[in-house]
This record gives C-alpha cells, structure tokens and sequence, in this order.
C-alpha cells in the first residue's frame, strides 16, 4: 500500500501525539477540534479581493453561505461562472471557515465565483436537514444570480466526502428538475453510499484521521434509523436512474475507507452513458484536501479541480 512522504509524516505525529481517534469526541468537541484545525499561517493564506458573509431564506432556516470572487475583469459588470460548494465533515462538523483555504484557492484556480454553503449539522439537524438545506441554497442562489453577478447557464457543484454526497444529491434533484439546471459536478473522495458495506471499509492504518468506526460515528448521529441508509438521498450511489447527468469529475484518496465507493460510484455514473473523469491519488488519505498545510499534495488535486471547471464552464 503506497503511503506518500507528507502522509506518513502526518501519521506519524499523530502516533506520536497518541491523538484520540475522533468518536471519542462529542460532536460539538469536534467543531471546536476542527475548527482549530483550519488556522491558516500568513505565508500560505490566498488573498480574494472580494469575500462576503450573507444568508439565504431556508426553510429549515437561514442558511449563511460565504462568497469569494476575485475582481480581475475590466467589466464590472461581467457575470462569473459558479462553484456551489459544499464541505466535508461527517455532516457533524465544518462550517465555512474549515473549508475557506479550500474555496480561496478554488477561486483564484478558476477565476470563477465560489460560493460556500453553511449547510445545519447533525446531530441538532438529522438526515435529511442537509439535503433540505442543498436543495434550498442552490434554488436561492441561482434565483438571485442577477444580484450575485453570476452566469446561471455556468453552475458547478462541488464538495468533499459529505459535501461531496450534498453535490451529487443537488445534481440529481437538478436533472429531476428539482432545483435549477446544475452543469458539472466535481466530487473530492464522496461519501455517496452509508451502508458501509465495500472493502475499502477495512483500511486501518495507525494514526489515520478517518476509519469505519470513525464513520459509523458520524453516519450514527446523522440518521434517524438504518432504514435510511438506503435513502438515495443519503446514499446517492443507491439512486435507480443515474442517467443524462452532467460532467462528472471524481478525485480519490487510495489510503481512505471511502476510495471504492467514489470508484463505485464512478463505474454507475459510466454505465448510464455520463461523461465521467477520474483521478487517485493512491498515498493520501481522507480529508487531504482541506489539509494542504501539512499535506501539500492538496494543491495538486486543487490545481486539478480548478482545471476540471474550467473545462466545464469552456464548453458551455
């Protein structure tokens, strides 16, 4: 099994530190354990000339979502391509600051807008508050392009483990007609299947962020039942139709539990005729991306994502 250089040494702090695995925190332990996680030095912060905090109307709710653009045009006026994207977290923990490193490179990767949805956690909000709150921040979003001077006939969903499930969900309730038309979806090692039944489930390696425990962990506050499981809102992997999507780009971590259900998942969308693109990188493990401080291969995949949407929006 390959274990790239900056991945062992992340590993190996965390043996060293004896770091307690992240179920034996409470929910709100892991906010505030994650949200020290995000702290960004100086040299390795992104400046966008523009970031604005707002809420859209919900109806579980306001919904804050956070919106980075970078003025580089000489048209004022000129409407951006769109990135709604979603963050990881277990859909228990993140927020917009967990992932703001994550956006600011998108942003300046794409020269598209990004706006970052805020989306309620569990356990507070339980499944499926989280599709709720998708399905509601892309129709807002979108009803008030003009205002937000966005291309509405240029969107991209994106996200990471769970928010990569909210974006593969939101592009199914698009093509179902659901919320408004959604062009491309980009999905970093999504969670898209909570039965937890594949082999990768079995990867354990001492020191790792992310194991079956740790997601059983998370899947448990998350749902009301087992039942739910094979909700397709919960696992879209378990959707029946998976026909006449968008562009799909799928990114993969080799040394993470939830490698063969974004394969999986890549395999389904393929096999109802999508265009579906694929990159692993087979040494990272789970959460690389919103980690690129001590994991640096995360401004590869990033440059990658950001080359992926452009490839989106320049055939639209």
């Amino acid at each position: 099994m390959q274990i790239d250089k900056d991945t062992k040494a992340l590993i190996d702090e965390r043996k060293k530190n004896n770091a307690p695995p992240l179920e034996s925190f409470t929910p709100q332990e892991l906010r505030a354990l994650r949200a020290k996680m995000a702290e960004t030095p100086a040299e390795l912060q992104v400046n966008i000339s523009n970031v604005d905090d707002f809420y859209l109307k919900g109806s579980l709710g306001p919904i804050k979502v956070r919106k980075y653009s970078n003025n580089l045009s000489k048209e004022p006026d000129k409407k951006n391509p769109l990135i709604i994207y979603f963050h990881g977290g277990g859909f228990v923990m993140g927020d917009l600051e967990s992932h703001d490193l994550v956006c600011r490179h998108l942003c300046k990767e794409t020269e598209a807008t990004i706006i970052a949805v805020d989306y309620k956690l569990a356990p507070e909000n339980k499944f499926p508050a989280s599709i709720t709150d998708t399905k509601d921040a892309i129709a807002e979003i979108i009803k008030d392009a003009d205002n937000l001077q966005i291309d509405k006939e240029k969107v991209i969903l994106c996200g990471d483990s769970a928010g990569g499930a909210l974006a593969a969900v939101g592009t199914i309730m698009s093509r179902d007609k659901i919320v408004p038309k959604i062009h491309g979806q980009i999905l970093v090692y999504p969670w898209v299947d909570l039965t937890m039944c594949r082999k990768s489930m079995d990867i354990d390696i001492e020191g790792m962020i992310l194991n079956k425990d740790t997601i059983k962990y998370f899947a448990d506050h998350y749902l009301n039942s087992y039942e739910e499981q094979v909700d397709w809102r919960a696992s879209p992997i378990l959707t029946p139709d998976l026909s006449n999507l968008p562009p799909t780009y799928i990114f993969g971590a080799g040394l993470d539990p939830l490698v063969d259900e974004g394969d999986a998942y890549k395999r389904r969308l393929l096999s109802f005729g999508n265009e579906v693109h694929y990159r692993l990188f087979p040494g990272q493990m789970h959460a690389f991306l919103s980690n690129s401080v001590q994991l640096p291969t995360a401004l590869i995949c990033l440059k990658e994502m950001g080359e992926a949407a452009k490839n989106i929006f320049s055939k639209l």
